[in-house]
C-alpha cells in the first residue's frame, strides 16, 4: 500500500505542474491575441476622423498631422526604455502596464482639445510597450510555434486596424461625436486587461537581462541595422497611408468620407490572410529575400497608381495597398524573431527596430501633411513614398539573409 500511495502521490505532483503550464500557456495565448487586438484600433481610428476633428476643433492640416503622428513619435522615443521596465517588473507584468496606460490614454482623449493631444501621447506610450514586448512574449512562451503565433498576432493587429478605420465614421453617430467614437476603444482594452491580469500574476520575474546589448551596440550590428531599416521604412509607409489615405481618396478620387474610410477598412482586412500566412511560409525558408520582393511589388503598384491616376481605379489601388501592407508588417515581425537567439535578444532588437523605425515613421504623416499645406496636392508626398520603397527593398533583402544578430 505504501508503494502504491507513493506512486500515486508522485503522479499527482508531476501532473499538477503540467496542468499549470498548460493553463498558463492557454491564458497567455488568448491574452496575446486580445492585447494585440486592443493595440491598433485606437490609433487607426484617428485617420478617418481627422476631417471631423479638424472641423470640431479648428485644426490646420499640419496640426492634424501632429495629432496623428504624436503616438508614432512615442513609439520611437520610448521603445529603448521598454526593456528597462521589463527588467524591473518582468515581461508579462510590463505588458499589463502597457495595456493599462493605453486604456488611460483612450479615456483622456475624450477630455476636450488638450485631452485629445495629451491622450494621443499616452496612447502612444501604452502601444509602445505592447509593440516592443509582444515579439518577446512570443519568443518566450511559444518557442516551438513562432510562425503560427506571430501570424495570429499580426492578424489580430490587422483586424484591429481594419475595424479602427472602418468603424470610426459609423461610430460617430452612435457615440455622439468624433471623440466619443475614439472613446469606445476602451471596451476591447478592458477585455485585454482582464485577460492578461492572470497571466501577469502567474508569470516569472524579469526575463530580460540588463547585461544584454543596448541600442548603440545593436546599431553596430549589420543584421540588426538591416532589420531596423526594413521595419522603419515599411512602418513609415503604413502610418502615412493609414493617416491620409481616406483623405486622399476623398480629395483625389472623389469618394465620400464614409466610403473612403470603409474602403480603407476593407483593404486592411483584405491583408488579414497574408498577415497569417506570410510569417508561417517565410519562417519555413532559410532566406526571406523573395518574400521581401513579393510584399514590395503590390505596394509599389498601389502607390504609383495613387500618385499618377488616383481616380482611375481607387478600389484596385487601395486593395493592393492593403495586400502589401498586410504582408510587409508580419514579415518585419518574423525577421525580428528569426534573427535573434532568445527572448532577451528579441526584446532588444524589437526595441531597437521600433525606436528608430517609429521615429522614421513619424516623419511620414507630418511630411505628407506639411507638403499638402504648401502645395495643396497629395502628389509630392505619394511620389516620395514610391522612392522610399527602393530603400525598403534593399534593407529587406539584407535583413532576409539567414544570420543572427551578434554573429561574426
Amino acid at each position: 500500500m505504501s508503494e502504491v500511495s507513493r506512486d500515486e502521490h508522485t503522479t499527482t505532483v508531476t501532473r499538477a505542474p503540467a496542468r499549470r503550464l498548460v493553463t498558463f500557456g492557454a491564458l497567455a495565448f488568448v491574452g496575446v491575441l486580445l492585447v494585440a487586438f486592443a493595440a491598433r484600433g485606437p490609433f487607426t481610428a484617428v485617420g478617418p476622423l481627422l476631417p471631423r476633428l479638424r472641423a470640431d476643433f479648428g485644426l490646420s492640416t499640419t496640426a492634424a498631422a501632429v495629432l496623428a503622428a504624436a503616438p508614432i513619435v512615442c513609439f520611437g522615443v520610448l521603445a529603448p526604455f521598454v526593456p528597462r521596465l521589463t527588467d524591473r517588473v518582468g515581461l508579462h507584468r510590463a505588458v499589463l502596464v502597457g495595456v493599462a496606460v493605453l486604456g488611460a490614454g483612450v479615456v483622456l482623449r475624450a477630455a476636450g482639445l488638450p485631452g485629445l493631444f495629451l491622450g494621443s501621447l499616452v496612447v502612444g506610450m501604452g502601444i509602445t510597450v505592447v509593440n516592443v514586448l509582444l515579439p518577446a512574449v512570443t519568443k518566450s512562451d511559444f518557442p516551438g510555434s513562432l510562425a503560427v503565433v506571430t501570424g495570429l498576432t499580426t492578424t489580430a493587429l490587422t483586424v484591429s486596424a481594419s475595424l479602427g478605420a472602418g468603424l470610426a465614421q459609423p461610430l460617430v453617430t452612435v457615440a455622439g461625436g468624433a471623440t466619443g467614437s475614439l472613446l469606445l476603444w476602451a471596451l476591447p482594452i478592458l477585455a485585454a486587461l482582464l485577460a492578461w491580469a492572470p497571466v501577469a500574476r502567474r508569470s516569472r520575474p524579469a526575463v530580460v537581462s540588463a547585461a544584454q546589448p543596448a541600442l548603440r551596440s545593436m546599431l553596430r550590428d549589420r543584421v540588426a541595422l538591416a532589420v531596423t531599416l526594413f521595419f522603419g521604412l515599411q512602418t513609415l509607409t503604413f502610418y502615412t497611408m493609414i493617416t491620409w489615405l481616406p483623405t486622399i481618396l476623398h480629395d483625389d478620387a472623389g469618394l465620400s468620407l464614409s466610403s473612403a474610410g470603409a474602403l480603407v477598412a476593407v483593404a486592411t482586412a483584405f491583408g488579414g490572410p497574408t498577415s497569417f500566412l506570410v510569417p508561417w511560409l517565410a519562417g519555413r525558408t532559410a532566406s526571406q529575400g523573395l518574400w521581401v520582393v513579393a510584399v514590395t511589388v503590390p505596394m509599389a503598384v498601389a502607390l504609383v497608381g495613387l500618385t499618377v491616376a488616383p481616380a482611375a481605379s481607387p478600389v484596385l489601388w487601395t486593395m493592393l495597398w492593403g495586400i502589401g501592407n498586410g504582408a510587409s508588417f508580419p514579415l518585419a515581425m518574423i525577421l525580428v524573431l528569426l534573427r535573434t537567439r532568445d527572448s532577451a535578444q528579441t526584446a532588444r532588437l524589437s526595441a531597437t527596430a521600433q525606436c528608430l523605425g517609429y521615429l522614421l515613421a513619424a516623419s511620414g504623416p507630418l511630411a505628407a501633411g506639411a507638403l499638402f499645406d504648401v502645395t495643396s496636392s497629395w502628389t509630392p508626398g505619394m511620389a516620395a513614398l514610391v522612392g522610399l520603397l527602393v530603400f525598403q527593398l534593399m534593407a529587406g533583402w539584407a535583413a532576409a539573409r539567414p544570420r543572427f544578430v551578434g554573429a561574426a
